[in-house]
């Protein structure tokens, strides 16, 4: 109903716009040209109908629907009007301020306090100065315009009033216009590089238009009102492009946003037949056509959120990035983050999550797990770090303690054989099969210090560390092996599946070997016999770094990344 009320009334001023100019030509604008008419009236309704298809905020909405009404009356201040003379003595010069103020409350919320001070002067100036206060104390008979109807608003009749005030109105109406200008490019050169394509193509147009019309107020301000002398018709047809480009603009958004909805009604039957699997930001960001498009998942056991390949996200404080929140069921499934003004629908967003529900619940559980195997490798690693770092410590502990405690000790028995017991000889054998006993235990306890973290893999690295082994152990025998060093839970990892397996083949040769390739340590073990056994603890330990292993009836392939 609201919207038959709009239309009626736009209809209506456009039918007496007609008529007013085909009834007096010589003293409009249009004047006598057909094609000028019809533009001019065609632009208001244009504007009109943009205002009221697009699905932009409601200010903006009855702002440019009443710009749009208010330049059908510009015509309505001539001789031929009748009885709509007074309103258009009026609101003849009401158009370019809320033109203006729709153009500053394009995809906005709020106004800074310069725009409401610049508006408020251009709606003060337009209806009080130029429009109500100019009325007040104009009588056309006076004025001569003996042709024109009658003034209903007339209280006196002052002439030089009515000039003082046309030529002060129409003076702050270009320094106004012109401010105008100046607050809105400067608003779309410090806006973002999204928000400026996005705001352009209305912005622009209209900012062009009041600056067109605060040209005519100064070309008219040295004699008190504005005419239709050639000038001013020669700048008029700019200004009916001006404002037919703002309701194409508009009209463009909404074509694009039932473009949209059409991408999306085709994307429905898309993933209702084969949901990609791991491709739904992808497919989102083709149908929108927002390369940047980022979908980020609602976790389930925290706040906060996830992305595709299941690690933290945090959403966006950019202005340039938008972030638009999908709910199904009363929750959180998913967020959009994309460019501003790509969801300016608030029911689309919906659309998206009601069409794609399968898909987001299924993408989101995939990051769900994603995010928790991480936790889990990360977890291993964590023990296995720290199991290795306790390992290096006892080590340390063997070496500087109990091994110096029991080689002091040795030394202490063969002196003792020397200065003691060099007459008695059953002393003598006894102090020498103590020296042999913790000669055997010292050796021990060195091959146990070595089995748990040798210092030579952490000072030089894993080949020379594979050589140290091969000569406690005969049986290893060491090929190719890089030269490199790599990460130190790398070559933990491959050293332990190294000792590992020569302790558990028995009495069987090992041979190894191992290669950098595509960003992979790659190690190959070769066993005389299938007497390794269970090398579950080697895939965890593998595993705890990223890598894998393979069993083979002979052989063992392990692949660890090998970062440096």
């Amino acid at each position: 109903m609201l919207r038959v009320v709009v239309w009626t009334v736009a209809l209506a001023a456009a039918a007496v716009t007609v008529a007013i100019v085909r009834e007096d030509p010589g003293d409009s604008l249009a004047g006598d040209s057909v094609i000028g008419l019809t533009a001019e009236v065609a632009a208001g309704l244009l504007l009109m109908a943009a205002a009221l298809v697009t699905r932009l905020s409601g200010a903006f909405r009855v702002l440019a629907a009443f710009a749009a009404v208010a330049w059908l009356l510009v015509e309505w201040n001539s001789p031929g009007t009748g009885a709509a003379f007074t309103v258009g003595l009026v609101l003849f010069a009401a158009w370019p301020p809320l033109l203006a103020h729709a153009a500053l409350r394009y995809r906005t919320r709020s106004l800074s306090r310069p725009a409401i001070a610049l508006l408020a002067l251009g709606y003060v100036n337009s209806l009080l100065v130029l429009g109500v206060g100019s009325a007040l104390f104009f009588d056309p008979v006076e004025q001569g315009c003996l042709a024109c109807p009658v003034n209903h608003l007339l209280a006196a009749a002052h002439p030089e009033v009515v000039h003082d005030l046309g030529r002060v109105g129409l003076s702050i109406a270009a320094v106004w216009s012109a401010a105008f200008v100046g607050l809105a490019l400067a608003g779309l050169a410090h806006a973002t590089s999204t928000r400026r394509r996005v705001e352009m193509p209305v912005v622009l147009p209209a900012t062009a238009a009041v600056a067109l019309f605060g040209a005519r107020a100064l070309h008219g301000s040295t004699r008190g009102f504005v005419s239709n002398d050639p000038t001013d018709r020669r700048l008029w047809p700019a200004q009916v492009a001006a404002l037919a480009l703002v309701a194409a603009g508009l009209l463009w958004e909404r074509l694009r946003a039932r473009r949209m909805r059409g991408e999306l009604a085709r994307l429905v039957v898309e993933l209702g037949h084969s949901p990609p699997p791991g491709g739904l930001r992808d497919r989102l960001a083709e149908t929108f056509g927002d390369p940047s498009l980022q979908l980020l998942h609602a976790r389930d056991d925290v706040s906060g959120w996830l992305d595709g390949d299941g690690r933290p996200a945090e959403l966006p404080k950019d202005p340039d990035r938008h972030v638009t929140r999908l709910l199904a069921g009363g929750r959180e499934l998913a967020a959009l983050v994309h460019r501003p003004g790509l969801f300016e629908d608030p029911a689309l967003a919906g659309e998206v999550a009601d069409a794609a529900l399968l898909a987001l619940e299924h993408e989101r559980l995939n990051a769900i797990r994603r995010n928790q195997l991480e936790s889990l490798r990360a977890s291993r690693a964590r023990i296995v770090a720290t199991a290795d770092a306790e390992r290096r410590l006892l080590e340390r502990d063997l070496h500087d303690g109990a091994q110096q405690c029991l080689a002091t000790v040795a030394v202490g028995i063969r002196l003792a054989r020397r200065q003691v017991a060099s007459g008695d000889e059953g002393l003598d054998a006894e102090l020498g099969a103590a020296e042999e006993g913790l000669r055997e235990a010292l050796g021990e306890l060195r091959e146990l210090a070595h089995g748990l973290i040798p210092s030579v893999l952490a000072h030089e690295g894993l080949g020379p560390a594979l050589e140290a082994l091969a000569d406690r152990s005969p049986r290893l025998v060491v090929r190719e092996i890089p030269a490199e060093r790599f990460a130190a839970a790398v070559e933990s990892a491959a050293y332990f599946v190294v000792a590992e397996s020569l302790r558990r083949s028995g009495d069987g040769d090992v041979a190894v070997s191992a290669r950098r390739d595509n960003g992979r340590l790659l190690i190959d073990l070769e066993t005389a016999n299938d007497s390794v056994g269970s090398t579950t603890d080697l895939e965890d330990r593998v595993g705890a770094v990223g890598g894998t292993l393979t069993r083979t009836a002979h052989q063992l392939s392990v692949e660890l990344p090998c970062e440096s």
